[in-house]
């Protein structure tokens, strides 16, 4: 059959249909076939079509005319220009129609655009690439994990009615590391291998559990619970293991997407933190030996102010034993007066002996555990440490402090220091201004939801605003002869207590400095 005219089940296939004479004339072209190349019916027939559509193939035109020939059909693949200009992948299937005598007289090709498909392919082989070229490169190591078997042994435990299982693993250690030992590596990017000390991939594809200390299972049953519960990821610290049995500190992390999760695969990810851990624990020592030296510093400021109340103890130590033994000398000694002095000689003595100990508490170089801590109590106590100093300075504390507030978590010594640091520093930053009216106003209270707000306000000229931003900065001070370092000391003291300390001009005058601490809540 020649010409355009085709049965109606030939237009309404939905596959290019088309017949060409063994010259490669088009004999017949249906609507499919206008739709996929641009070309109309009455534009196409009677054209050379591999001249119409630009055909290249994928393997030579005269292979495959040699297969069709010998076999009667060819399938392949093929690219045509459509009347736009836009080249189409085609899957195509030639099969020959031969006449009553059996020779060949016809070639009727089936054609299916795949341009989508293999466009799509094309984008799934660059981003496998991309990401194979990721997952080596990368700085952290990167472990690809089956743990598939996991989800089976879940299932046998919820079938056996286990239905809490962060409180099974935590009772069951022994079935967590049989978890690590089910979930096998499928891959690892060469950092894995530099960083686990491992001489190729091979070593390392096994099970997870050699790389895991048994301190550290707790994390990886929490990285479990992540993934059954619906969370994206899991990011923490933890202690992982080397091939050669050295433990290391490290940064670990697991992503949990959903269809990662039916596949029962995940990406785990690890950061050697090794050397940050080495250097806090450094900057930790150092930042303590600071504190400490600006605490002797300090006190050596103040030698005046402890020589005071340490002699005012004494003093009445003496006067009062001297007193006392007047009164048991007499021809008859009065026992009633000399127990009533003796008595005050024991509180005296008791006086200075906590006068001491708050010295020696201040000057001493050692770490105690966190305890709870009143604020309204430390506040208080600085007051009354330095209240010879603010004295002396003509300097009235004025403290407003909220009742009832729930304790911190502190060192009791070291948030000491920062409020005894502040209130020198405002007695100081007073007398230097020459202030007429000298007030320390301490204020107590809470703030946001879980935090205290202790704020520190003077009546002296206040901050210049060029150095709001470097107060806390280490080494810089405005005082001719100061380090530097006490505010410095202070923030770090209050952000190791997971607080915050800013400083500001206060609208009624005068510098303005807020702490905000966590307060201890009930787990």
């Amino acid at each position: 059959m020649t010409g355009i005219s085709r049965e109606p089940l030939f237009e309404l296939v939905h596959e290019s249909i088309v017949t060409r004479d063994l010259d490669g004339r088009i004999r017949s072209w249906n609507r499919a076939s206008t739709d996929l190349y641009g070309w109309t019916a009455e534009q196409a027939v009677g054209q050379d079509m591999d001249a119409l559509l630009g055909a290249v193939h994928a393997e030579p035109v005269e292979t495959a005319m040699a297969r069709l020939m010998e076999t009667g059909r060819w399938d392949g693949e093929l690219t045509r220009t459509a009347a736009c200009g836009t080249p189409r992948s085609i899957e195509a299937r030639w099969s020959l129609r031969l006449d009553a005598e059996g020779q060949p007289v016809e070639i009727i090709e089936i054609g299916r655009d795949i341009s989508r498909r293999r466009a799509a392919e094309a984008a799934l082989h660059r981003s496998e690439r991309r990401y194979s070229s990721l997952f080596q490169a990368m700085a952290a190591a990167f472990w690809e994990l089956d743990f598939s078997p996991v989800g089976g042994m879940l299932r046998e435990l919820k079938t056996a009615g286990v239905t809490d299982f962060a409180a099974y693993f935590r009772d069951n250690p022994a079935f967590v590391r049989r978890m690590m030992a089910e979930t096998r590596v499928v891959d690892v990017n060469e950092t894995t291998l530099q960083m686990f000390g491992a001489a190729d991939r091979s070593v390392l594809h096994a099970s997870v559990e050699p790389y895991w200390p048994e301190a550290s299972s707790p994390v990886f049953a929490a990285a479990v619970m992540a993934a059954v519960s619906g969370k994206p990821y899991l990011k923490t610290e933890t202690r992982l293991r080397r091939q050669d049995g050295t433990d290391f500190d490290a940064l670990f992390t697991a992503s949990f997407p959903d269809e990662s999760v039916a596949r029962g695969t995940l990406l785990v990810g690890v950061v050697d933190i090794s050397e940050r851990i080495r250097a806090q624990t450094a900057l930790s020592r150092v930042q303590a030996e600071f504190a400490h030296a600006a605490r002797v510093s300090m006190l050596g400021e103040l030698t005046a102010s402890i020589a005071h109340e340490v002699n005012q103890p004494l003093a009445a130590i003496a006067t009062n034993a001297a007193a006392s033994l007047r009164w048991l000398e007499r021809d008859e000694p009065n026992l009633e007066q000399g127990l009533r002095l003796t008595r005050r000689i024991a509180d005296d003595a008791q006086r200075a002996g906590d006068i001491i100990a708050r010295i020696r508490e201040m000057a001493a170089d050692r770490r105690r555990p966190p305890e709870p801590v009143s604020v309204n109590a430390l506040i208080q106590e600085g007051a009354l440490f330095l209240k010879h100093e603010l004295q002396g300075q003509r300097v009235t504390p004025v403290l407003v402090l909220e009742p009832d507030l729930p304790p911190v978590l502190a060192d009791r010594t070291q948030l000491q220091q920062v409020l005894v640091n502040l209130t020198v520093n405002a007695m100081q930053a007073m007398a230097a201004a020459g202030s007429e009216v000298r007030e320390l106003h301490l204020r107590s209270g809470r703030a946001e939801a879980g935090q205290l707000r202790i704020t520190l306000r003077d009546t002296g000229l206040g901050l210049e605003p060029d150095q709001m931003d470097q107060l806390f900065r280490s080494f810089f001070t405005t005082k001719a002869s100061g380090m530097g370092m006490g505010l410095a000391i202070c923030r770090s003291i209050v952000e190791a207590h997971g607080g915050t300390i800013t400083a500001a001009n206060a609208p009624e005058g005068g510098a303005l400095f807020t702490l905000t601490l966590p307060v201890i809540t009930a787990d």
